[in-house]
C-alpha cells in the first residue's frame, strides 16, 4: 500500500512539473495563431488595408534589462528579382538603415527612441506602358522613400509585468511627390509579461492615421520571444515569425517569414488619379545564417522567395483602385547589426 501511494504521489508531482510547460505551449500556440491571422492578407477591406506592425520588435521595448543604456544600429538590404506582374517583370532593391537607443531613467522606467530610413528602387523588363495602364495610367514608380521616428517607454510593475507606450511619425513618398502629403502618425499602448523564464509576451493596441483612406485605423500590437531550449528560439518578427537554431555558439540558422505592407504617396499622375497612393503587400520566406563574431557585431545573409506580392494604386480622392499581382520571385537578403 505504501509503495502504491508513493507511486501515485510521484506521478502527480511529475504531472504538476509538466503543467507550466504545457501551459506555455498552449499560450504560445494561441499567440502564433493570432500573429498569423492578423498578418495574413484578408478579403475584407478593413483587414486587407492593414499595414504591418511598426519597425522593430515590440518585445525589445518591454525588455527587463533596465540597468544600462542599450544602442542598436543596423543596415538591411534585400533584392527580389523579376517578379512577374504580367505585362512586365519588376526587380526591387530595398535598403534600410535604423538606429534605436534605450535609456533607463530609473530602476523601473526606461525610454526608447528610434529612427529608420528606407529606400525602394525598381527596374522593369517588358511592356512598361501596359503595366502602367493596369495600375491606372501614368508613369511607373522607380524610387520610393520612407522615414520613421518613434519614442516610447516601459514601466516595470513587477519582475514579470510591465506596461508600455510608444508614439510614431512616418513619411512615405515617391521621388517628386509632396512630402507634406505623405505624413501619418500612430500611438500604441499595451502590457508585457513573462509567462515563465523562457517565454515573454507583449499585447496592446495601436491607433493611427491612414494615408490612403483618411480617418484612423485600429489594430492589435503583439510580440513574443520563446526560448524553446538552449540554442533554439522562436519569436515574432514584425508581422511574422523567426525561428533560430544554433549550429555553433557564434553561428545561427534562421527561418524567417512574414507579411509586409507599405503605403506611399505618389507624384501627380494627371486628372484621373491625381496624387494617388501605392500600397505594396508581400510575403517573403527566407533561410538565413547569422554570424556573431563578437558580443557587439551580428552579420546575417539569406536567400528565399517572395511567394506573394501585390501592388494597388488608389486615386487621390478615392473611387478608382487598380491592382496587379505577381508570381513568386527570388529573394536575397543581407543585414549588418551593431549593439552596445
Amino acid at each position: 500500500m505504501r509503495v502504491r501511494v508513493n507511486r501515485l504521489w510521484s506521478e502527480r508531482l511529475r504531472a504538476g512539473a509538466r503543467w507550466p510547460r504545457l501551459r506555455s505551449i498552449a499560450w504560445l500556440a494561441a499567440c502564433i495563431s493570432l500573429t498569423l491571422g492578423a498578418a495574413a492578407p484578408g478579403g475584407g477591406q478593413d483587414s486587407s488595408d492593414r499595414e504591418a506592425l511598426p519597425p522593430g520588435d515590440v518585445v525589445d521595448l518591454v525588455s527587463l534589462a533596465m540597468s544600462k543604456t542599450r544602442v542598436r544600429a543596423y543596415t538591411e538590404e534585400s533584392f527580389s528579382v523579376l517578379a512577374d506582374f504580367g505585362p512586365a517583370d519588376a526587380s526591387e532593391l530595398r535598403s534600410e538603415l535604423g538606429l534605436s537607443v534605450a535609456v533607463p531613467l530609473s530602476r523601473v522606467f526606461s525610454l526608447r527612441a528610434s529612427a529608420v530610413g528606407r529606400g525602394w528602387f525598381y527596374g522593369y523588363d517588358g511592356d512598361r506602358s501596359e503595366l502602367a495602364a493596369d495600375l491606372g495610367g501614368g508613369e511607373l514608380f522607380e524610387q520610393l522613400y520612407g522615414v520613421d521616428f518613434g519614442l516610447g517607454g516601459v514601466y516595470q510593475l513587477s519582475p514579470r509585468w510591465s506596461v508600455f507606450g510608444e508614439g510614431r511619425g512616418k513619411l512615405s513618398w515617391e521621388q517628386g511627390a509632396q512630402v507634406a502629403d505623405a505624413a501619418k502618425g500612430s500611438g500604441a499602448v499595451g502590457i508585457g509579461f513573462e509567462l515563465d523564464s523562457r517565454l515573454s509576451l507583449a499585447l496592446g493596441v495601436e491607433v493611427g492615421s491612414r494615408l490612403d483612406a483618411g480617418g484612423v485605423s485600429v489594430q492589435p500590437v503583439f510580440g513574443f520571444r520563446w526560448k524553446i531550449r538552449d540554442g533554439m528560439r522562436l519569436e515574432s518578427n514584425g508581422a511574422g515569425l523567426l525561428f533560430g537554431l544554433d549550429l555553433l555558439p557564434e553561428l545561427e540558422l534562421q527561418l524567417r517569414g512574414g507579411y509586409e505592407s507599405d503605403t506611399h504617396r505618389l507624384d501627380d499622375r494627371g486628372a484621373a488619379l491625381g496624387a494617388p497612393t501605392l500600397r505594396q503587400r508581400r510575403v517573403p520566406l527566407l533561410l538565413a545564417l547569422r554570424w556573431s563574431p563578437t558580443a557587439h557585431w551580428r552579420l546575417a545573409a539569406g536567400a528565399g522567395s517572395v511567394v506573394y506580392q501585390q501592388w494597388r494604386v488608389k486615386a487621390e480622392h478615392g473611387g478608382q483602385k487598380n491592382t496587379v499581382d505577381a508570381g513568386p520571385a527570388a529573394l536575397g537578403w543581407l543585414k549588418i547589426e551593431y549593439r552596445f
